[in-house]
C-alpha cells in the first residue's frame, strides 16, 4: 500500500535536506504542502538527489585542496612579480 498524500507530504517535511530538495527544483515549503504531487515526485526521485549532494559533498574536500594549492601558486607568483618590479626599479636608479 502506497503512501497517502499527507504521508508523502510529511515524509518529505521531514527531509535532513528538504532546503536542498527546494533549491534543486526550484519550489517552495508551501508549494509541498499545498501539491502533494511534488512529495510524490521528490520521494520518487529522493535517492538520484541523495546521491547528488554526497557527490558534492566529496567533491567540497578536493575543490578546497585545489584552491588552497593555487593560492600558495598565486602567492609564489605574486612574490617573484614583486622581486622582479623591486630589481627593475633599483637597476633604473642605478643608471
Amino acid at each position: 500500500m502506497g503512501l497517502s498524500e499527507t504521508e508523502a507530504v510529511q515524509k518529505v517535511l521531514a527531509c535532513s535536506n528538504l532546503k536542498v530538495y527546494c533549491d534543486y527544483y526550484s519550489i517552495t515549503v508551501d508549494d509541498i504542502k499545498h501539491q502533494p504531487q511534488l512529495a510524490f515526485y521528490i520521494l520518487k526521485h529522493r535517492n538520484s538527489l541523495e546521491q547528488l549532494i554526497a557527490g558534492y559533498s566529496e567533491m567540497e574536500a578536493i575543490n578546497q585542496d585545489i584552491c588552497t594549492e593555487f593560492q600558495r601558486c598565486e602567492q609564489e607568483c605574486q612574490s617573484m612579480i614583486r622581486e622582479l618590479v623591486k630589481d627593475r626599479g633599483s637597476n633604473e636608479f642605478k643608471n
